[in-house]
């Protein structure tokens, strides 16, 4: 973190009414959204530049858009960062930004970050003058912030969007758009106006488009905002492990559910890891956290369709809490199981916490 971003925080006191920072955080969350509104002239090879994320990673949660080349104007589309505790003060993200000859913070921050943050703030955290900000070969901190929840308001959602509030937008036709409660909204916007045109809401991740959802089951099968560490999948592939890692038509208490903790993935062979059962096999590490079915049941309600959030390629995916930590939980498809492990080969260096029934 550079110089300049920490002597930001030391003299920082934000005075717009519109514009709402969580204060004070002990911890952030792996994954937030941006809601990001395309401007003309604009495409997905800049969006992704400004995001510092891959074209690839943004359309993964945006599978409305048909390919990278086509992204309509004067739509919203989702772009994935971590929201972080930043020193100890607020839930955000920096962004770095290249800068482009003759930008200024009014530019960087309403158009290229499309209202996902204000000039000032974008100011407070930079040493150049307003008015000299280098033509080239210079680089701009650039702070959204985020938010990941409050278990105040409620324990049943992890996963929020930054979302600029446009002019004739109103707390209705946010509503129509999220399939979210007007309650929901308000409760974690307790101080937004909806009809001011500007600033920023934060919304729960229920109301994420389903393209977001399958976005999220993709790309990590599920997501589980941090148990201590980075959670992996083992699976396991004789007879009787099986009825212990995966729902079966075994009657309730029967089956077991694990995640994997600690180290990162390796390639299985024939005779196994160094270190792990000789019975595991695919993709696995030497450690586990294991959940029961009852434990998972009951933080899904019985796996209730009030908390499925979304339906992912091989099972339908939930909202649940898990020894204190939000999660989403994937309920796989037995019949699709071979498929199963060879998406969650390709996309298992995502780095959450993934947990599998």
């Amino acid at each position: 973190m550079s110089s300049q971003f920490k002597l930001g925080l030391g003299f920082w006191v934000l005075s717009s009414i519109c514009f709402t920072v969580q204060s004070k955080c002990s911890r952030g969350c792996d994954l937030a959204f941006g809601s990001y509104y395309v401007w003309p002239q604009s495409n997905l090879t800049f969006i992704a530049e400004v995001s510092n994320e891959s074209i690839n990673d943004i359309l993964s949660y945006n599978r409305e858009i048909p390919n990278q080349d086509s992204v309509q104007s004067y739509t919203r589309i989702y772009i994935p960062f971590s929201c972080d505790c930043i020193n100890g003060e607020f839930l955000g993200h920096v962004f770095r930004y290249n800068v482009r000859s003759g930008d200024t913070y009014i530019r960087v921050a309403e158009k290229y970050y499309a209202n996902l943050t204000m000039a000032d703030w974008v100011a407070r955290f930079n040493s150049y003058d307003p008015s000299r900000i280098p033509d080239t070969n210079a680089t701009l901190n650039v702070t959204v912030n985020c938010s990941c929840g409050d278990s105040r308001v409620s324990k049943e959602y992890g996963l929020f969007v930054t979302y600029p509030l446009r002019p004739n937008e109103t707390l209705e036709s946010i509503v129509a758009q999220t399939n979210l409660t007007a309650d929901v909204i308000m409760s974690y916007n307790p101080n937004s106006n909806f009809r001011a045109g500007s600033g920023l809401i934060y919304i729960p991740g229920k109301g994420l488009s389903t393209g977001a959802i399958a976005g999220v089951s993709v790309a990590c099968i599920v997501v589980v905002l941090s148990l201590g560490g980075c959670l992996y999948f083992g699976i396991y592939k004789n007879k009787k492990v099986q009825n212990t890692v995966m729902v079966s038509t075994a009657p309730v208490g029967q089956s077991r559910h694990a995640a994997h903790a600690s180290g990162g993935p390796e390639a299985a062979g024939s005779t196994g890891f160094a270190g792990a059962s000789p019975r595991l096999t695919g993709i696995t590490v030497d450690k586990s956290v294991e959940f029961s079915y009852e434990e998972l049941a009951k933080a899904t309600k019985d796996f209730s369709i009030a908390n499925k959030i979304g339906q992912g390629g091989f099972g339908a995916v939930y909202y649940a809490e898990l020894r204190g930590e939000k999660a989403a939980i994937k309920k796989m498809d037995m019949q699709a199981s071979r498929e199963f492990l060879a998406e969650l080969k390709e996309v298992f260096d995502c780095p959450l916490v993934c947990v599998v029934c």
